[in-house]
């Protein structure tokens, strides 16, 4: 099933960032994401990491979705479980060590408003 963006209304984008031990990168990935200039889900799988990880998605508890994973399965499990959590109309990924600039969506959906035929 394909979803063509037809209103003109930003859809609902839920971005997954799967991490592993990546506390001292991963403030600046999540605040990437809460400074996006549309409307964004933000889906945190921690992917069972051992480190500082949980104490600061702890301080974001109230803008972002937590999954914590009891064992470590991979990033591609951790991105499956977090689209499996996920209730927007796209989904973007995020690695946890990377950040965007916060029209980065915006851009994108513009991008595919104009482009209505792309199966995508």
């Amino acid at each position: 099933m394909f979803k063509t963006i037809t209103n003109p209304l930003p859809p609902k984008i839920s971005v997954i960032i799967p991490t592993y031990n990546r506390h001292f990168y991963l403030k600046r990935a999540i605040d990437s994401v809460l400074k996006q200039t549309i409307h964004v889900e933000c889906i945190v799988v921690n992917d069972a990491s051992t480190d500082n990880t949980l104490d600061l998605l702890n301080s974001y508890k109230d803008k972002i979705t937590i999954i914590n994973l009891e064992t470590n399965k991979g990033v591609s499990a951790a991105r499956n479980v977090g689209v499996a959590h996920s209730t927007g109309n796209w989904i973007a990924f995020l690695d946890s060590d990377d950040e965007w600039l916060p029209k980065k969506l915006e851009h994108q959906v513009i991008h595919l408003n104009h482009r209505p035929f792309y199966f995508i």
